[in-house]
Parts: C-alpha cells; structure tokens; sequence
C-alpha cells in the first residue's frame, strides 16, 4: 500500500533516478555515440562482439560446445563478418536449448525472463540481465527525441493495456502517461478518449497502426476533430502503403515508425528528415540474408533481419534469426548518422483483428503476453466466428496441466474478459492454411475495411 502511494511521488524525481543508473549511463553514451564518424562506430561495434563472444566462450555452454565443434575462436575476430563462420541460430534451436545458452556466471536474481507471444502459434521464453529496462528506455527516448519527445512530456497510450476501471483509462506514474484501452475502443469510449487527450494538452500518441487507424475511424464517423499531437508514435505492426498518409492527414502530425522485438538484438527507427529505418549499431549487430544465405546489401534487395546482441550477457543470442524481413535502404541519408538504412519492414504482426461484443476492434498485437502462461503449449491459435466471443486453440505439452488452463485464462480474461468471452480447445494438431501456412487468427468475421493488405508491400509474409 505504502508503495503504491508513493509511486506516482517517486516517478516525479528525474528520469536519471526514477530509471537507474543504467538509463543514465545509456543516455550519456547515446550523445556521444551521434557524434561518432563511420569508423568509430564499426569500432565499437567489433570490440562489442568480441568481449560478447568471449564471453559465450567461457560461460555458456551452448557457445563453448559450438566453438569448440566449429573451431570459431572470438579473439581472431577482426570484423563484423567474421561471425558469419558461426551458424545461424533459429528459434526452435532456442527453445531446444534454452538451459544451455544461460550464462553459468550470471546468478539467477541477476536475470529476468520475459517472452513473446509468437505469431506463429509458439511462445518463446528468454533471459536478460534484470536491469536491462533502463538501457531500453533509454534508447526508446533517445530516437523519439528525432521528433521532438523529451522524458517529462506526456504521453498517451493506446497499446495492449486493458484499464478496468469504468472509464478504460488512467494515468501511469512509471511511464508519465495517459493509458487508454484499446481493448474497449467503442465510438463512445473513443469520444471520451479524445476529449480527455484534449484536456490534457498530451502532446503524443503512443500506439499500434491499427489502433490509431481505428481510433481515428471512430472519431471521424461521429464528425468529431482528433486532438492535435506533435507525432505519433506507432510500431509493433506492419505499417502498410497508404496508412502513413492516412493518419498524417488525419491527425496533422507526423507519423514516427521504429521496428524492434521483444528478442532485443535489433532496433532500427526514422529520423528527422526521412521515413527510412536507421539501425541503431549501439543496440546490436544487424545482418540482412537474402533467401539463400548471401548478405542482402544492394539497395531494394529484401533479407530477413538477423540479429546479435551487445549487451546480453545473461542469455546472449548470436546470429539469431528473426524471422522478420527488410528491404535495403540508401546509403546514407541526409540527417549524416553512419547508420544502416532500411526502407521497409515487415514483421511478424500483420494487424489481424478480433471484435469484442461492442463491435470494438481488438489487434492481436495487444493480445502478446511477456509471462510465462504459455510455456507448457507447443502451439496456440486464435478461432473466432462470433462477435465478442473467442476460442483458443492449444496444442500441449506433455507437462500441460490444469494449472496451465486457469494460468491462461486469468491472464486473457484479464486482458480482454469483459468485452470478450475466452474458452479455450485442446488439439493434437493445429491444421496449416490450404496454402500451407500456420494463420494465428481465424476470423470469420468481416472486420472494417481500414486496414492494407500486407501482400501489396512486396515482402514475403
């Protein structure tokens, strides 16, 4: 009680105490990294690796056991594209040997587990080093500085957050943010949502493209003005052609797009004077892969996303695929940062929907759970063919219980309990598409014509 009396007191105090001395630390690092010319930064990224890989060469047994078998040795490294002698690391592989890409010297209160939901139907759980949050918001703040943010302002988020109370939004103290339900984005609820946006002079919109597409829906059925922000901050999803554009002239700001995941070995966002995605080389080591294994490099050329981190050293992940793609972008961009470009991604959110049973529009996206519920199924999908009501399929493992069942359902009916009724169906086998491919959601319903057809970005899906 005393703690939660405190809080919004305690996140008052400036970000360098309310966030830890890492976030500092990362802030500071940040502005001087900007500054750094092209050699400099593949400086600190070589040197990065290199303390990483030998640490999984001492401490992690998957890595000692692989660079022993390949006979990799970290201190020859010279060059970012000397790991390419190291295999790619899939997900399947991870979760084969999770126990064994934990680091031995890492204690475990110094780590902590969080997970993705996975559009393909299969959580997967990872570790990083327990105060790993400051060095993320830190690095979040530092890109949306490019369209004017600074850590006091406002913001309002319209993310995965169900709010229970009766008017589905409330201020968080952590985040100095407004946070709104998507999960009840009624016409009403979006009115009051926009009202209360207004009073509060919140300069940001924090969202998914969904959301915000829906939210602005609403708003322009009922003939009502949105409120006017500096930018809106939108990832987590695919943005499809003609969405920028859409919600730019809508809500009269500037659309800030940033691809990362959960997996926290890549973060690429815009910059002030271009829509392309800038890789931050701070964040991690960035590989692009054609579909035959060869670096994707020419400008247009599309290659999934490969990522290694410089920073965990609780469970680090080297050469991971992510099943994410992108096209190459320019070589350099008018701002002058020695980043690599981007000029589209696609991720593994395609902005699928549920409808609750006030015909509000739920992306699967805000459904992602970061626990543990999960860990005991080897795959789920979502099955719904009437409004406000949502079968989820689960494939077990053979530990499955029924402490999973009542794990699972707290949790969903947590999220969206009120405006959707979640039963949940066990399955031997969850049946690919006719065209072969695992579909997260099966909606039978037709959902508002507001969304763009990822087949139209020209990326494999």
């Amino acid at each position: 009680m005393v703690k939660k009396l405190l809080r919004p007191v305690y996140y008052r105090l400036p970000p360098e105490i309310c966030y830890g001395p890492l976030y500092s630390r990362t802030v500071a690092f940040l502005l001087e990294s900007e500054k750094w010319n092209e050699g400099q930064v593949v400086e600190y990224q070589v040197n990065r690796l290199r303390a990483v890989l030998r640490h999984a060469a001492k401490n992690v047994p998957y890595y000692r056991n692989l660079f022993r078998q390949t006979g990799f040795d970290p201190e020859r490294v010279r060059d970012l594209a000397d790991i390419r002698a190291l295999p790619l690391l899939d997900k399947e592989t991870l979760r084969a040997n999770r126990r064994e890409l934990l680091a031995e010297n890492i204690k475990p209160r110094d780590r902590r587990y969080y997970t993705t939901g996975g559009t393909m139907g299969k959580p997967l759980g990872f570790y990083n080093l327990r105060h790993s949050g400051g060095r993320e918001k830190a690095f979040m703040f530092r890109q949306w500085a490019r369209v004017g943010f600074r850590p006091h302002h406002l913001r309002a988020i319209l993310r995965g957050s169900p709010v229970r109370n009766s008017r589905h939004w409330r201020y968080e103290a952590s985040e100095r943010a407004y946070v709104f339900s998507n999960f009840h984005m009624t016409a009403e609820n979006a009115a009051r949502y926009a009202r209360v946006m207004r009073e509060k002079k919140i300069p940001f919109l924090h969202s998914y493209p969904s959301a915000v597409i829906d939210f602005a829906r609403h708003l322009k059925d009922l003939g009502l003005e949105p409120p006017r922000f500096q930018a809106v901050l939108a990832s987590s999803e695919n943005l499809y052609p003609g969405q920028r554009e859409f919600i730019e002239s809508f809500y009269g700001a500037r659309l800030f797009s940033w691809y990362g995941h959960s997996e926290n070995l890549i973060l690429a966002g815009e910059c002030e004077a271009s829509s392309h995605y800038h890789i931050f080389p701070e964040y991690g080591v960035t590989e692009l892969l054609a579909e035959d294994g060869s670096p994707a490099e020419k400008e247009d050329e599309i290659g999934e996303m490969v990522g290694t981190t410089l920073d965990n050293f609780a469970m680090p992940l080297i050469r991971y695929r992510t099943d994410d793609w992108a096209v190459v972008g320019p070589s350099s961009c008018e701002c002058r940062r020695p980043h690599q470009l981007l000029k589209a991604t696609r991720g593994r959110w395609h902005q699928e929907m549920l409808i609750g049973k006030f015909d509000n529009l739920i992306s699967v996206t805000a459904l992602n759970v970061h626990s543990d519920i999960f860990d005991h199924a080897h795959q789920i999908q979502f099955y719904q063919r009437e409004r406000g009501k949502v079968e989820l399929r689960i494939k077990p493992k053979p530990d499955y219980t029924e402490r999973d069942t009542r794990r699972i359902l707290q949790a969903m009916n947590e999220k969206i309990g009120d405006t959707v009724e979640i039963s949940l169906s066990f399955h031997e086998e969850i049946p690919l598409s006719p065209r072969g491919k695992f579909r997260f959601i099966i909606q039978e319903l037709d959902t508002p014509r507001v969304l763009i057809d990822e087949t139209q970005a020209g990326i494999p899906s």
